[in-house]
């Protein structure tokens, strides 16, 4: 009898846990997708590591993760690993991890966080500040953005990423 109560008792346990974990996921969810910003993203002009400048299309018929980060975040050096696993799990299939880093980081600064952080995808610089405000008034590291193929945010997440909420909606937009 001690036996039968234990394993219910631990089966209660991990259906709460469950639960609790569906209910923030889908919290976490519902809220990424209530943004204010323009309909389709106009063109970004964002800095190369070696210092020429690029004109970035948001959207390019690719679902992209644009994450603003600075070198000087805890937080976001804090989510350099789950950031390498969605473009090492997810990149080349119709989507990239795009790190853009704040105003004030030095293509120098980047290239040396990318060294140290074995960063595996694309990082540009946002020198002047002006992608940030574009996107939505970007103001604090980290933020990410979700665009899909349109070229549209459909997710908006400020703070470290929180990767099982991004893989679902990866998922979820690869079936609508």
């Amino acid at each position: 009898m001690g036996k039968h109560r234990l394993r219910r008792w631990a089966l209660d346990i991990v259906l709460m846990v469950l639960v609790v974990a569906g209910v923030y996921v889908w919290t976490q969810w519902r809220g990424a997708s209530d943004v204010a910003t323009p309909a389709t993203l106009p063109v970004l002009t964002l800095q190369k590591l070696d210092g020429q400048w690029v004109q970035y299309h948001p959207g390019a018929n690719q679902v992209t993760l644009i994450n603003f980060w600075s070198t000087g975040c805890p937080p976001c050096i804090a989510e350099i690993p789950a950031l390498n696993w969605l473009q090492q799990w997810f990149g080349g299939a119709g989507f990239t991890v795009l790190g853009v880093a704040v105003a004030g980081n030095t293509p120098q600064a980047i290239a040396a966080a990318r060294a140290s952080f074995a960063m595996d995808y694309p990082l540009y610089a946002d020198k002047n500040g002006v992608a940030a405000q574009i996107l939505g008034g970007v103001t604090l590291t980290p933020t990410s953005l979700l665009i899909n193929p349109k070229g549209q945010i459909v997710g908006r997440y400020v703070g470290a990423i929180s990767l099982p909420v991004v893989v679902w909606r990866l998922l979820w937009m690869s079936h609508h």
